[in-house]
């Protein structure tokens, strides 16, 4: 909150900046005069919100006041030893912000949101080469116990059975469970590698070497035994999954609706401004 208060306040001291010069005729009580600029008891309209105390509400003004008075003694230096001309670049930013605002109304009147499954598995096809991984990524499952717990012998015949499959998941959950041991057991997740390593001691120079050699995981530190299955990996330079590329593929398709309608606004109105005859050419 003190934050938003704080750039409103900005906000408004720098307006005040630009028009206060132009305050001559407020007859509202004077605040402070600077180098003919002056500052009126109307300017602070809104500055201190309903239900300040007094004495708050006093403390802001002052401050504001003297915020005030220091902005605007180096404004009036800065316009006597700074002899560029701003009005070109203030105009174009006035311009840009109008232009600006106006596409986004127009945008937000016209631009379909709903992104369909078919839409992103069309694009997801025809763009593949766009999503291509750089780092190894897994679908994994791991539970990690001390080194003495009585519950490992059981864990690591779950892990290393064939045909591993989401009742083994479950199995695996429930035993570590029963024995207050910590794990992951989100096995249609995909993860970084390097994010199973941070759970998991595994150190390699060749994650896809590794990845290749290595389903089942049992390592042994001096406190713990880790042990992982590996259930799906992609390799570095690989396509994504489709689920993974998901949000950014929805976030591609809208920005290119978004392009093609003001593409069409641009194109709309100047075939209407030169219909109606209000644009004239005059280059050769």
């Amino acid at each position: 909150m003190s934050c938003v208060r704080s750039l409103s306040s900005l906000l408004l001291l720098t307006a005040l900046l630009f028009t206060s010069c132009h305050h001559r005729g407020d007859e509202s009580p004077l605040l402070a005069t600077v180098y003919g600029h002056e500052l009126h008891e109307s300017d602070l309209e809104g500055l201190v919100g309903a239900g300040v105390g007094t004495e708050d509400s006093t403390a802001i003004v002052a401050s504001y006041v003297e915020q005030w008075i220091r902005q605007t003694v180096l404004l009036a230096k800065a316009e006597k030893n700074i002899v560029d001309n701003f009005d070109r670049q203030l105009n174009e930013y006035k311009n840009s912000l109008l232009i600006y605002a106006y596409e986004q109304k127009i945008v937000n009147q016209l631009l379909d949101t709903n992104v369909s499954d078919d839409q992103i598995a069309e694009y997801y096809e025809q763009h593949q080469e766009d999503f291509l991984l750089k780092s190894a990524i897994v679908k994994a499952v791991y539970v990690t116990a001390p080194v003495k717990s009585p519950a490992i012998a059981k864990l690591k015949k779950i892990i290393e059975r064939r045909g591993f499959d989401e009742h083994d998941v479950v199995e695996l959950e429930e035993t570590a469970t029963r024995h207050n041991l910590s794990g992951y057991y989100d096995a249609d997740s995909w993860m970084p590698f390097y994010t199973l390593q941070s759970s998991i001691p595994i150190t390699t120079y060749n994650e896809n070497l590794y990845l290749k050699q290595n389903h089942t995981i049992t390592l042994t530190d001096n406190d713990n035994t880790y042990m992982v299955r590996i259930l799906d990996y992609k390799m570095s330079d690989e396509t994504s999954p489709m689920e993974l590329a998901r949000d950014n593929i929805r976030s591609i398709l809208l920005n290119n609706r978004k392009l093609d309608i003001l593409n069409r606004l641009q194109s709309d109105l100047l075939n209407e401004a030169e219909k109606s005859d209000n644009v004239k050419r005059y280059i050769k």
